[in-house]
C-alpha cells in the first residue's frame, strides 16, 4: 500500500473513531485532539503550498518579482523625473509580500536589497529596515524637521547612505539657510541627494535664489557626492559643486541668471544638466560675451512649460561641447526659442546629417543627429505660422540643411508644406503617413497634399537617390508620381498594411507603377511585426521619461 493510500485510511479511521466515541470524549480530550488536528492540517496546508507552480520558481526569481511589485519609489534617486516618494505605500508593500506565506517571508526577509529604501523618521519599522538590509547602500528617506531619535538612527547608519531625499513640508516653504541649521549627521559616502519643498509652483512671498547664502546641511559637505536634484527650492545646499556629474533643479523661486551660469561654471565635471521651468531673472542683464564652458556635458534637457521664464537665455550662456545631446520641450518651448533671437551659433550642430520630422496625434517632435551629438525638441500641437516661423527660424540655425544626407517626415496629415532649405548632400529620404484611430485615411486626399508638399519644394528633394513611403492605406495613388518629383531617384520601396498577396485592383496600380518607373529598383513590402519607421534616431529621444538622465 502507498503512502498516499495510507494517509486516506488512517484519515478514514480516525473519523469513524470519532463519530463512535465521540460522547466518551471529555472537554480536556476533545481540545488535546483539536490542537493535534489543527497542527496537522497546518502540515498538510504547508505541503501542499509547496506543490503549487508559484512555489516551483527559485528564490531568485521571487525576489525579481518582490522588487517589480514595489512603487517606483525604490529609484528615487536615480532620476529627477520621479515624484515625491510614497513611503506609506512602500511599507504596505514590503507587508504584504513578508505576509504571504512562510516561504515568501523567508526569502523576503533574507534579501537585504529589498528593505534598502527606508523612511527614516518611521520609528521601529526603520529600525527593521537597518536590521534586515544589513551591510547594503541605502536610500533614506527624512521629512524636516528631524527629531533627535531620527539623527540618532541615520548617525548610526552614516556610512552606509548613499541616497538622501529631504523633504520640507509647506510651513517651511520660505525658510532661508539662516533659518536651517546643521541637521544632518556627516554622510562621507553620500552620493545623491534630493531636496524638495512642499509649495505651490511660482508661489508669491518666497525669498529669491541667494547663491551668497547656502544651507549648511552637513557638518562637513559630502565629499562623493555627484547628484543633486532640487525641486521647488528657494536655497541651495553648501556642497562641492565641482564634483557634480548630474545636476537638476525644478521650479522654486526666481534665481539670477548671471548668479546661476556662475554657479555651473563651477560645476567642472558636470555630465548632465536637467532645468524644468525656472524663472532666470534679469536674463537680458546678462553680458553678450558671458559664457560658461561645461566641457564634460553629454545631456542638457530644458523644460519650459510657463511663458517668460527666458530659459532660452541658456543657450546663449552656455558653452557646449561637440558631443552634447540637447533635449527642449514643455507647451511653451516653441515661442521661447522663437522668441531668441538673433539665435546663437551653437557648436554641436555642425555635425549633424540626419533629420527627422514627425508631426504626429500629439503634435510635433523634431529630432536631428550626427556622428556625435543630437538634437530632440518635443514642440506639442501648434498653429501652421508657428510652425514655418520656427522653422525658417531657430530650426534653420540649429539644422546644417545643407550638410544632410537622410531626412524622414512623419505626418498624420500633411496639412501644409515646410519651408525646406537647400539639401545638395541629401540622398535618402523616407515619408511615414499616420493615421488617426478614429479616422481611416482618405489615400485620394492624402495623395493630393502629399503631392503639394513635394511639389512646392521639388528642389531641395533633387538629388534623393533612395526614397521609402510607409502608408497606413494600401492604395497606391500617394506613389504614381514618386518617379517624377525624384528625378534621380534608384530604389523605391513602398510599406503598407496590406498582405503580400495583392488583391487584383492592387496588382494592377502596382503593375502600372513599375511600368512608369521602368529604370527604378521599386520594392512593395507589407509592414510586418518587426517593420517600423526609423522615428526614433538611437540616444537622442527620452525612453521612459521627458526629464530622464
Amino acid at each position: 500500500m502507498s503512502l498516499t493510500e495510507k494517509s486516506c485510511v488512517l484519515a478514514g479511521d480516525l473519523g469513524q473513531s470519532l463519530s463512535k466515541g465521540v460522547g466518551e470524549l471529555g472537554v480536556d480530550a476533545l481540545e488535546i485532539l483539536e490542537r493535534k488536528v489543527a497542527h496537522s492540517l497546518s502540515f498538510i496546508r504547508e505541503t501542499l503550498n509547496y506543490h503549487r507552480d508559484i512555489h516551483r520558481l527559485p528564490a531568485e526569481v521571487l525576489g525579481m518579482i518582490f522588487r517589480y511589485a514595489l512603487p517606483p519609489t525604490s529609484g528615487f534617486c536615480e532620476s529627477g523625473s520621479h515624484p515625491l516618494p510614497d513611503m506609506q505605500k512602500e511599507r504596505q508593500e514590503k507587508m504584504a509580500i513578508s505576509h504571504v506565506c512562510r516561504r515568501w517571508r523567508s526569502i523576503a526577509l533574507q534579501m537585504a536589497s529589498l528593505w534598502t529604501v527606508i523612511d527614516a523618521s518611521s520609528g521601529p519599522w526603520a529600525s527593521a529596515c537597518f536590521e534586515r538590509s544589513r551591510s547594503m547602500p541605502l536610500h533614506i528617506f527624512a521629512s524636516y524637521p528631524l527629531d533627535k531619535t531620527t539623527v540618532a538612527s541615520l548617525a548610526s547608519q552614516e556610512s552606509r547612505i548613499r541616497a538622501l531625499f529631504l523633504f520640507l513640508p509647506s510651513p517651511y516653504r520660505s525658510s532661508t539657510p539662516m533659518d536651517l541649521p546643521a541637521m544632518l549627521p556627516p554622510v562621507p559616502d553620500l552620493e545623491c541627494l534630493v531636496l524638495e519643498t512642499q509649495s505651490r509652483n511660482f508661489e508669491e512671498g518666497r525669498p529669491m535664489v541667494d547663491f551668497t547664502q547656502l544651507a549648511q546641511l552637513f557638518p562637513r559637505p559630502p565629499p562623493r557626492l555627484t547628484m543633486l536634484i532640487l525641486k521647488n527650492q528657494c536655497w541651495f545646499p553648501a556642497i562641492p559643486y565641482d564634483a557634480l556629474t548630474h545636476l537638476h533643479i525644478a521650479q522654486g523661486t526666481p534665481i539670477d541668471a548671471c548668479s546661476l551660469l556662475t554657479l555651473l561654471g563651477h560645476c567642472t565635471a558636470l555630465e548632465k544638466l536637467v532645468i524644468v521651468d525656472v524663472y532666470l531673472a534679469n536674463a537680458r542683464q546678462v553680458p553678450e560675451d558671458y559664457t560658461v564652458e561645461l566641457p564634460h556635458l553629454r545631456l542638457l534637457t530644458l523644460g519650459i512649460n510657463q511663458s517668460r521664464l527666458w530659459m532660452r537665455y541658456l543657450l546663449k550662456g552656455l558653452k557646449l561641447p561637440p558631443t552634447v545631446i540637447v533635449r527642449i520641450s514643455g507647451a511653451e518651448a516653441i515661442r521661447a526659442l522663437t522668441q531668441l533671437q538673433p539665435f546663437p551659433t551653437l557648436a554641436f550642430t555642425a555635425t549633424f546629417d540626419t533629420l527627422v520630422v514627425d508631426c504626429g496625434p500629439k503634435g510635433w517632435i523634431i529630432q536631428a543627429a550626427g556622428p556625435s551629438s543630437g538634437l530632440f525638441l518635443d514642440l506639442g500641437q501648434c498653429s501652421a505660422a508657428r510652425m514655418v516661423d520656427f522653422w525658417s527660424g531657430p530650426l534653420s540655425s540649429l539644422v546644417p540643411f545643407k550638410r544632410l544626407t537622410r531626412l524622414v517626415l512623419g505626418y498624420t496629415r500633411p496639412n501644409f508644406p515646410l519651408p525646406f532649405k537647400s539639401m545638395p548632400s541629401l540622398v535618402s529620404a523616407s515619408i511615414v503617413l499616420h493615421s488617426l484611430p478614429d479616422s481611416p485615411m482618405d489615400t485620394e486626399l492624402v495623395a493630393q497634399r502629399l503631392g503639394v508638399v513635394l511639389r512646392t519644394d521639388a528642389t531641395c528633394f533633387q538629388w534623393v537617390s533612395e526614397f521609402e513611403l510607409w502608408s497606413s492605406s494600401s492604395g497606391l495613388s500617394c506613389v504614381r508620381e514618386v518617379g517624377f518629383l525624384f528625378p534621380r531617384l534608384k530604389k523605391f520601396t513602398f510599406y503598407h498594411p496590406g498582405s503580400d498577396d495583392l488583391d487584383d485592383v492592387l496588382a494592377a496600380e502596382w503593375a502600372e507603377l513599375q511600368e512608369s518607373m521602368p529604370n527604378h529598383d521599386v520594392v512593395l513590402r507589407s509592414i510586418g511585426g518587426t517593420d517600423e519607421p526609423m522615428l526614433a534616431l538611437p540616444g537622442v529621444p527620452p525612453v521612459y521619461h521627458a526629464y530622464e538622465w
